[in-house]
C-alpha cells in the first residue's frame, strides 16, 4: 500500500523569490522560499492578519530551501555553515506563523554539477546524509523547538536512490518510520522522463512521504500520484517569456507577478488532483519490467550489506569533517 493514496491530497507550495509575498500572497497559498533571500531580512515580513491572528484564522504554511543548489553551483561547496544555517532556521521558526519543514544543505548529484565538485554520487549522498545528522545533532543547541530539517535523498539511478535509503538507515535515520517528509532532490532538471517516474514509484512503495523538488506540470502528470508535498517556481522561468497579462503598468514580463504565479498555481493544484484520482490505475512505466516491484527487497539487502560494515571512530569524523 502506498503512503500517497486518496486520503492524502498532494500540498503545494509555491516557490517564490520575493520575502515580501509572506505578507501579501493569499494566507492560504503555502509558499517554499530559499534561506538566501529570507536572510536578507532583520525580520521576516509579518504574515496577514498580523498582529490580529484569532482563533480560527488559518495560518501561512511555509517551507525552506537551504539555497544548496545555488552554493554549490557557484562556489562548488557549501559557504554557509551548519551552524549559520541552523541559527537562522531558530529566527524562522520564531517569526513564522507555521515553519512545517526546512531543506538540509545536500549535494545534488546531476552530472553537470558533480563535474563542478569534482565528486562521485557516492560522495555527494555521503555529505548528504552527513550534513543531514550535523544538523539534527546540533539543533538543540539553537532552539527548543521539534527540528524542522527534512531528510533528502540524493542519487541519479534508482539504485542510487536506494543506496541513500540504506545509507541513512546506516546511520540509524529510519524514514518511513519517523519523518512526515522525503525529499528527493536531483530530478527537476529531468522530470518527463520514464526513469524519474520509476524512481518516485520505487520509493513511494517503500512508504516514504515524498517531497518532489521542482515539480513542474509534466512532473506532476507522470509521479504526481507518488507524492505527498511537491514544490516549484516553474512560473517565474515561463514568466520571462511572456509579455504583462495582469494588467499591471510596473512590469514588462510576469517574472516576478504574483497574479501570474497564482493563477499558474491553479493549474499545477488541478493537475495534482488528477494525477491522485489515477492511484489504482496502470501507467507508461507499468507496460515494462521495473525494478520497483523488487524495492523493498532491494533496499533491505543494502541495508543489511551496510550495517555489516561498521564504521570506526574515525571514519565517523571524517564523514562530518568533509560535509
Amino acid at each position: 500500500m502506498l503512503i500517497c493514496d486518496q486520503t492524502r491530497d498532494l500540498h503545494f507550495y509555491l516557490g517564490t523569490h520575493r520575502g515580501s509575498w509572506l505578507t501579501t500572497a493569499p494566507i492560504d497559498v503555502s509558499l517554499f522560499i530559499s534561506h538566501r533571500v529570507l536572510r536578507k531580512y532583520k525580520r521576516l515580513p509579518p504574515p496577514p492578519h498580523w498582529p490580529f491572528w484569532r482563533s480560527g484564522i488559518p495560518l501561512r504554511h511555509v517551507a525552506i530551501d537551504s539555497g544548496a543548489f545555488t552554493e554549490l553551483s557557484l562556489y562548488h561547496e557549501f559557504v554557509t555553515t551548519p551552524e549559520e544555517y541552523l541559527a537562522a532556521l531558530a529566527r524562522y521558526d520564531d517569526e513564522l506563523t507555521v515553519l512545517d519543514w526546512a531543506a538540509p544543505q545536500d549535494w545534488m548529484c546531476e552530472p553537470w554539477m558533480l563535474a563542478k565538485t569534482g565528486l562521485t554520487v557516492a560522495e555527494h549522498q555521503r555529505r548528504t546524509v552527513a550534513n543531514f545528522v550535523q544538523l539534527t545533532e546540533l539543533w538543540p543547541e539553537f532552539s527548543d523547538a521539534e527540528c524542522p530539517v527534512m531528510p533528502v535523498l540524493q542519487g541519479w539511478t534508482v539504485d542510487d536512490y536506494l543506496a541513500c535509503v540504506a545509507l541513512y538507515e546506516e546511520h540509524g535515520v529510519h524514514l518511513a518510520q519517523d519523518f512526515e517528509i522525503v525529499g528527493v532532490g536531483s530530478v527537476c532538471r529531468r522530470q518527463a522522463t520514464m526513469e524519474i517516474g520509476d524512481i518516485f514509484r520505487t520509493l513511494a512503495q517503500l512508504d516514504l512521504p515524498l517531497h518532489g523538488f521542482g515539480v513542474k506540470l509534466a512532473g506532476l502528470r507522470r509521479y504526481g500520484r507518488y507524492l505527498v508535498t511537491s514544490d516549484s517556481m516553474a512560473w517565474s522561468y515561463a514568466g520571462r517569456r511572456t509579455p504583462t497579462q495582469c494588467g499591471s503598468t510596473r512590469h514588462k514580463s510576469e517574472a516576478n507577478c504574483q497574479t501570474f504565479a497564482l493563477a499558474w498555481r491553479d493549474r499545477v493544484e488541478e493537475v495534482a488532483a488528477e494525477a491522485k484520482r489515477e492511484i489504482g490505475q496502470p501507467d507508461q512505466i507499468d507496460l515494462f519490467p521495473a525494478p520497483a516491484r523488487s524495492a523493498k527487497e532491494r533496499t533491505r539487502q543494502l541495508v543489511q550489506q551496510a550495517k555489516a560494515v561498521q564504521p570506526s571512530r574515525e571514519s565517523q569524523l571524517d564523514l562530518f569533517a568533509a560535509a
